[in-house]
């Protein structure tokens, strides 16, 4: 059996989105979620262990949506003068230029984990929404924080593709630098993080639920504990999905399709969690296949 992490990011940021994470979990596809701790139905998430104890709660940390936990005065290089998180571009822009101060993310990011510690006590794992702490300079923040906390399980961002083909000479030379990247990086991050070996990733020229895409790009990699992320939500109606909203939907019925649960049994895919990441005897050793 090949065992495959299938995480759902997003817990907590509307009901339509916690509803479809809840049917992907009932129907045994989505065995990870993430909570975002400053959107409107974090509530939600407050009974998600006792309902789902199979599965890995994490917190999905949020410092470029929305708006901050702390108090907009505390952490004044994080927020635009409304008092709301500078967008992903902004973020990455300011940060690099050094207009946003550590303390500032570390100050949020505490006060986010407090919340999540509250709400659903102890993360199994830890990422960021939109993949904000992909920056070598406030990545160590993240670490920081999720050491300081004991969190000692993360997202990974080496590639497995479903869709790389006909792509252009441009396309194929920056794939290969940042693929190279990631693989060096992360060698590094694992000495402190346990990780899937990589992550199921995408030209978005073709959506994870075409046909068999998906199902055949793991297979034809071969190794355990690959991770495919999904954002599903049962309508494509929320002011946070951006360009994403139909694909949410199609994630939804993939996720809480029966059909895809017993296809992929079928071929001898079980779905697993970060627990079991930590539990294997593989932790240690597979990465260095990645």
């Amino acid at each position: 059996m090949q065992k495959l992490i299938v995480t759902a990011d997003d817990y907590g940021m509307c009901d339509v989105v916690d509803k479809a994470i809840d049917a992907g979990i009932a129907n045994g596809i989505i065995t990870t979620t993430n909570v975002m701790l400053n959107m409107e139905t974090l509530h939600n998430a407050a009974d998600l262990r006792e309902r789902y104890p199979h599965i890995s709660v994490g917190i999905h940390w949020n410092v470029t949506t929305g708006k901050p936990i702390s108090k907009p005065e505390q952490i004044p290089t994080l927020v635009d003068d409304k008092g709301m998180f500078w967008p992903i571009d902004v973020f990455k822009k300011k940060y690099s230029k050094g207009k946003i101060s550590p303390a500032d993310l570390e100050k949020e990011l505490e006060a986010q984990y407090a919340l999540f510690e509250k709400s659903c006590g102890k993360a199994d794992y830890w990422n960021t929404h939109e993949n904000s702490s992909l920056h070598t300079k406030s990545f160590k923040v993240f670490e920081k924080v999720a050491k300081k906390h004991n969190i000692m399980a993360t997202r990974t961002f080496q590639r497995v593709y479903f869709d790389k083909f006909g792509l252009s000479i441009k396309t194929e030379a920056r794939e290969f630098l940042v693929k190279n990247f990631f693989q060096l990086w992360f060698q590094k991050i694992r000495k402190t993080f346990v990780m899937p070996t990589a992550r199921i990733v995408s030209f978005d020229r073709l959506s994870k639920t075409e046909g068999d895409v998906l199902l055949k790009a793991i297979k034809k990699d071969g190794r355990d504990f690959i991770e495919v992320v999904f954002h599903p939500a049962t309508i494509a109606d929320s002011p946070y999905f951006g360009n994403i909203s139909t694909e949410r939907v199609k994630e939804y019925q993939f996720v809480s399709s029966q059909l895809v649960y017993q296809k992929y049994k079928e071929n001898d895919i079980e779905f697993v969690t970060y627990k079991d990441i930590s539990m294997s005897n593989c932790a240690k050793k597979c990465w260095g296949k990645a």
